[in-house]
């Protein structure tokens, strides 16, 4: 069903990222991109590289696949292999790239995006809220 949408006509704006432990920073961020545009693709960071990026994953992949493939605002989730997402851009026809911005530097895909007329949107991160609280919280408890 998610498939199909990338037919429609309209402005695609990209997210991607691991999403363990998803909390309401996550969902008001993917609020925020959704708002851009028309249609809103999540590039899921696979197992692998989230490994890379941020350490082991509390939920694996096809956990955090069925969580992030059930919020509404979300048209389309794929797999994200490389923490750069300029391939997928490239095949989605990409038109804004999002990041939150308590990313430091340009983000992957920035070079991409502009070469090619899209833009890149740094949405204001939630203050008081990570899965990296929630795992000190929980190790607290």
């Amino acid at each position: 069903m998610k498939q199909s949408i990338i037919c429609r006509q309209g402005i695609k704006v990209y997210v991607h990222g691991v999403f363990d432990l998803l909390h309401y920073g996550h969902i008001r961020f993917l609020e925020k991109a959704k708002d851009l545009g028309n249609i809103l693709i999540v590039g899921l960071v696979t197992d692998e590289n989230a490994e890379k990026i941020k350490g082991k994953t509390i939920l694996d992949y096809n956990e955090r696949f069925e969580v992030i493939s059930a919020i509404k605002c979300i048209d389309l989730v794929i797999k994200q292999y490389t923490e750069d997402p300029t391939e997928n851009l490239r095949l989605l026809g990409i038109d804004i790239l999002c990041r939150a911005d308590d990313y430091r530097g340009s983000p992957p895909g920035t070079d991409f995006i502009e070469a090619n007329g899209g833009k890149v949107v740094r949405i204001p991160y939630t203050e008081g809220i990570s899965t990296s609280e929630i795992k000190r919280r929980i190790n607290n408890a």
